[in-house]
């Protein structure tokens, strides 16, 4: 019999498992160094998790409170979104990869390739020339980023006892916010005072002391169909054959083509034109394909899928998935359009748009500490979820009543609830998720969820970028008119869809206009905001959302009793 009273010999289609050990003794399987205390290389590995989660949060937001700075440094505005999507498209597409590699390679390779990578594409961007290199960095550092904070939840996972995991999910929740409190707030002053390659430049030692630890004291093991550790001892090319090379392709092709398209609409000169042009049909077609085909290769591989079909198919689950597609969507889109709004609406350097985001953004951390320490009472799950979705949409509703001669401790206060929501919600998400599955699927239920709020991300960022420069398009045709000529109106478009620094230069009234063009446009953005949480709230209230895994179809009596002993594991993870 197993640990947890279940022969593995009587389950299909599961992981192989070699030497299981109890949850107890997991604490410790991980790290065999013999000049160690037990104690030391749990806390040297915690170290290194907590690290990359810090650093996960800090790389999100770094970029979007200094893309503008950036982007008018290298007179390319329009391009300058593309600082923040390059990185979120390559963290969405590389992301679910992790949690099926994982299982398959071992967690230690994957942690050490993830901080690799990472740490070499912060180094590229802090020592490109172009903005068209510095994107391909960001590209690149996101590869390495999909990995960081997925990975880290996952070995904790194996390593933490089940009756501590809450308090650790909780401290990862902090740090998580932590670090995107620091990359929102200090992006703007360090690219200020240092200059913005250092950005990404201090990420790299960083990056490069948790791959270290990664190296000598992660190994390559795994959970098992009994909720213990078992190294993978299979050859590279059965581990390859295991690998869903194609699905990986399709699902990067199909995220790529969805990005350009959303990206070349906002900037293009004329966004009515661009719908019906060759460019947006090919690449819209090519979207829908390449994800038609990822879809069916999923159900028919016999790799190991990157999104298993038995993922998707309950209604519950599904239905969790949507809202974090929704609630992702809403957080980037607010952390994207804020910096914007502070910098061109009110005229704030990008220092000072940084620390505007000061005092809000420590709240996201707070949110996410009193749900991982909430969690443990899967009774809170539900009214934690409806929380922070509803915390999100008053905080999104809270924007709309800042005006450019607000007080600074009235805006701040405005934008507390959105960022309380935030550090509520996702974590909330995640495990409503996992609450729906046994261990053994935990890695790739943990990379599915996480790729789904990450899709939501990047539609947040190129969709919001998107209806702004459409909005402050037709906006501006308008106020302008009487103004400027027709010529110089589209000169001046022209002009700032490169770089938005030309506003300062503008005679008053013309500067009134773009002002003003761009206020009603980042608002509409925000309507669009309000719109999808309340969606997202009308969801979460599905009492399928909060089945509990007994409850799961084709359950016989035995595994009915283990899913009671696995639902204390899961719910004390945050």
């Amino acid at each position: 019999m197993s640990v947890l009273g279940q022969n593995p010999n009587e389950r299909k289609n599961v992981p192989p498992s070699y030497s299981s050990i109890s949850r107890e003794e997991q604490m410790f399987s991980l790290t065999e160094r013999p000049s160690w205390s037990e104690r030391h290389k749990v806390l040297l590995i915690e170290t290194a998790l907590f690290t990359n989660v810090f650093l996960s949060g800090l790389d999100s937001t770094i970029s979007a409170s200094t893309y503008q700075l950036i982007g008018n440094e290298f007179g390319d505005v329009k391009l300058s979104s593309w600082i923040t999507t390059a990185y979120l498209i390559t963290c969405t597409s590389f992301q679910p990869l992790y949690g099926s590699f994982s299982d398959t390679l071992g967690r230690r390779h994957c942690l050490f390739f993830a901080n690799t990578i990472f740490a070499l594409g912060c180094f590229g961007c802090g020592t490109t020339t172009t903005i068209y290199s510095l994107i391909l960095m960001r590209a690149l550092t996101g590869i390495g980023g999909g990995g960081l904070i997925t990975l880290s939840t996952i070995i904790n996972s194996d390593i933490i006892p089940a009756k501590k995991r809450g308090i650790y999910q909780a401290f990862q929740n902090v740090l998580l916010g932590t670090g995107a409190v620091v990359g929102a707030s200090c992006g703007g002053l360090i690219a200020t005072t240092m200059g913005w390659r250092w950005c990404f430049l201090l990420q790299v030692p960083i990056s490069v002391g948790g791959t270290l630890v990664a190296f000598f004291f992660v190994h390559d093991q795994r959970p098992d169909i009994n909720g213990g550790v078992s190294a993978v001892r299979t050859t590279g090319w059965e581990k390859l054959e295991k690998i869903d090379f194609s699905g990986a392709l399709l699902l990067v092709l199909g995220l790529a083509c969805q990005l350009f398209f959303l990206t070349l609409n906002s900037t293009s000169k004329s966004s009515e034109s661009y719908w019906y042009s060759p460019q947006s049909i090919v690449l819209t077609l090519s979207t829908g394909v390449s994800l038609i085909l990822f879809a069916y290769v999923e159900h028919t591989t016999k790799a190991n899928p990157i999104i298993p079909h038995d993922l998707l198919r309950q209604a519950h689950g599904a239905t969790v998935l949507i809202i974090s597609v929704l609630v992702g969507f809403v957080a980037y889109a607010y952390i994207f359009t804020l910096p914007l709004y502070f910098q061109v609406v009110i005229g704030d350097t990008a220092a000072k748009a940084g620390l505007r985001l000061t005092v809000p953004s420590f709240c996201t951390p707070i949110g996410g500490l009193i749900t991982g320490l909430s969690m443990k009472n899967p009774n809170h799950l539900p009214v934690l979820l409806i929380s922070g979705i509803t915390c999100m949409l008053l905080g999104n509703l809270c924007f709309l009543f800042i005006k450019p001669w607000t007080p600074y401790w009235q805006t701040s206060l405005l934008l507390v609830p959105a960022n309380v929501g935030q550090g509520i919600t996702f974590p909330s998400t995640l495990f409503t998720f996992l609450f729906a599955f046994p261990p053994y699927k935990q890695a790739t239920a943990t990379s599915t969820l996480y790729l789904f709020r990450s899709v939501g991300c990047v539609w947040g960022v190129a969709g919001t970028s998107s209806l702004i420069q459409y909005a402050v398009r037709n906006q501006a045709k308008k106020s302008l008119n009487g103004l400027l000529t027709e010529k110089e109106i589209r000169k001046l478009l022209l002009q700032l869809s490169h770089t938005t620094s030309q506003i300062k230069k503008l005679p008053p009234d013309v500067r009134s206009a773009v002002i003003s063009s761009y206020d009603n446009a980042i608002r509409q953005a925000y309507f669009l905001s309000v719109f999808l949480c309340t969606i997202a709230i009308l969801l979460s209230f599905l009492k399928r959302v909060f089945k509990k895994r007994d409850e799961h179809e084709g359950q016989d009596s035995n595994e009915t009793e283990n899913m009671h002993i696995r639902r204390e594991s899961f719910t004390s993870l945050i």
